[in-house]
């Protein structure tokens, strides 16, 4: 029975894997939408959304009963550099150009972690794996394109997008790597204080004022450190669980998000065109975590 029931209990929590994936997914399709809301500079909500994050994270931590040490902060580290980055480059880039601009720029995030995770994890795709992949990109980035959608791109604005895809890109790697020793709740929360304080140090360089904040903003500072941030925390406990190849692509269905949340709350307007292609992106990333659901030899903490 117990030999039997193993692969049962390791499928059964890839598959909660997947869930998590996709959910985490869900939530960070409202970053940019929150963040467009806002009046903040980016640099000045980015580093408000982290200290607080940082804080809900750290009570979680000891409220479990668990404590952060040094071997936390040496294994975590780098992830807090890299989403640091990461995050100072994206809210910036949602303030220069559209949310549509930078969500487009970062559906290419699969396609690298997808050729950085061979040599680095060793993870193994197979050539229907990268066909899928292709299309799931296609998919998304034509949804959040579409015929006939005009923007104004700012040259600043796209670059700071593409450095946030690539400091994206080697979190999401770092953060696959640690989680072999680490577990998600204090990674996450040691990850979020390193980013906290690397983004003071850019603040502090920048000579923003962190005093221009009204207080409207405060909603969307709260919400960024619990939406966005509670799917950094799912996406890291299902990192031990599914393929960061696998989990890219899942976390790639974000942009449709973004796009959807533009119609309702931006008033920014969705044709036929990018529905049909945003489905159709959401069915080649179902395809590809389903042909990834085998068993994994993790235990579930």
């Amino acid at each position: 029975m117990t030999t039997l029931a193993a692969p049962s209990t390791r499928s059964r929590r890839q598959a909660i894997g997947l869930g998590a994936s996709a959910l985490a997914a869900f939530g960070w399709g409202f970053g940019g939408i929150f963040a467009r809301l806002a009046s903040a500079s980016g640099l000045v909500l980015c580093f408000y959304r982290l200290w607080l994050g940082a804080a809900l994270l750290s009570i979680a931590v000891y409220a479990s009963g668990r404590r952060l040490s040094w071997s936390n902060f040496r294994a975590s580290w780098l992830g807090g550099v890299f989403l640091a980055g990461d995050m100072a480059m994206f809210f910036c880039a949602i303030k220069l150009t559209t949310v549509v601009d930078v969500t487009v720029i970062g559906a290419v995030q699969p396609a690298l972690v997808l050729i950085a995770a061979r040599p680095l994890l060793g993870e193994r795709m197979g050539r229907w794996d990268v066909f899928w992949i292709l299309v799931a990109i296609a998919g998304v980035s034509a949804a959040v394109i579409g015929p006939g959608v005009t923007s104004r791109h700012e040259l600043v604005g796209d670059l700071l997008a593409v450095g946030s895809m690539l400091s994206w890109s080697a979190y999401w790697l770092a953060s696959k790597h640690a989680r072999a020793t680490q577990n998600a709740l204090e990674y996450t929360a040691v990850v979020t204080i390193v980013a906290a304080i690397a983004l003071t140090l850019i603040v502090l360089v920048s000579g923003q004022s962190l005093a221009r904040v009204r207080a409207g903003d405060w909603l969307w500072i709260s919400l960024l450190a619990i939406v966005p941030g509670g799917a950094h925390l799912l996406m890291n406990w299902a990192h031990r669980y599914v393929d960061a190849s696998v989990s890219s692509v899942i976390g790639s269905s974000n942009p449709v998000v973004a796009a959807v949340a533009a119609v309702v709350i931006l008033g920014q307007p969705l044709t036929a065109v990018q529905v049909g292609c945003g489905l159709a992106g959401i069915v080649a990333i179902a395809i590809v975590a389903a042909r990834h659901r085998q068993p994994l030899e993790s235990a579930l903490e």
